[in-house]
């Protein structure tokens, strides 16, 4: 279904069911109330960069691409049927914080009586830090939440670790946020039905692990060498119900 399409839907439904009787929403098997999300916790990946050899020009160097996140917020929870879950956003000020740092720089050119020839300057790192947002969704294999960081500058491209491609566990998306445009997905325990039961003052929480070497694709044969990769890292995530009636989530602020 065309997203603008699915926005209508929902919000047509939303609007219904809040003109409702509690247990004619119940019906529908749409259920809404507001929740605290707290997201806390941090990774790390790593790179190992090394095209060094004898009498040839290149560098080596090691980067280590940190995210960390501490952010709370209120949100709006909608459950719909059996299996999909959504909120809006939780959002904190500075909760979201990218560090890249570098080490072990070093560089080979060519022996005399060859001349050496000019290199790429050493990778610039720095630190960025944003708000930090996160929101429920439906993963490929159940609820997942999603962490990103909103404002702050982007990480310079010559510091940008290595991807983390098909990470651990399964359904996750592990990226250090460089930019506005990174995103850490994660996998939760729970199932819709546990949060469709959720009561008032009752708490669904999740401890997620990421750890492992970045499985990469398949090398080309063009490639002489590879950058090694490693991740490593663990989040707490937490959704609370809290009192009161929910208000659904505003679609016309969804982007």
């Amino acid at each position: 279904m065309p997203l603008l399409h699915r926005s209508l839907v929902l919000a047509l439904i939303a609007a219904f069911v809040l003109a409702l009787p509690a247990a004619t929403a119940s019906a529908t098997g749409l259920v809404i109330y507001p929740a605290k999300l707290s997201v806390s916790g941090g990774l790390t990946i790593t790179t190992n960069h090394d095209f060094t050899g004898s009498c040839e020009p290149d560098a080596a160097w090691t980067i280590e691409a940190d995210a960390d996140v501490n952010l709370a917020g209120r949100v709006e929870v909608e459950v719909i049927g059996s299996n999909l879950v959504q909120s809006s956003a939780a959002r904190t000020a500075g909760g979201a914080v990218n560090e890249n740092t570098l080490s072990g720089y070093r560089e080979t050119n060519y022996c005399p009586p060859e001349e050496p020839v000019p290199l790429d300057p050493a990778p610039i790192c720095e630190r960025h830090a944003g708000a930090g947002v996160a929101n429920l969704s439906k993963g490929s294999r159940g609820v997942v939440v999603g962490i990103g960081r909103k404002g702050g500058d982007d990480q310079d491209r010559s510091c940008a670790g290595s991807p983390v491609i098909r990470p651990t566990p399964a359904d996750s998306q592990i990226e250090a946020l460089e930019s506005s445009y990174d995103a850490i997905v994660l996998p939760l325990e729970q199932k819709a039905g546990q949060f469709k039961k959720l009561r008032v003052g009752k708490s669904l929480s999740t401890r997620v692990k990421v750890s492992g070497p970045c499985n990469r694709t398949d090398a080309s044969v063009f490639v002489f060498r590879e950058d090694t990769c490693t991740v490593s890292g663990s989040f707490q995530i937490k959704v609370k119900r809290l009192p009161g009636k929910g208000r659904g989530i505003n679609l016309a602020r969804i982007r």
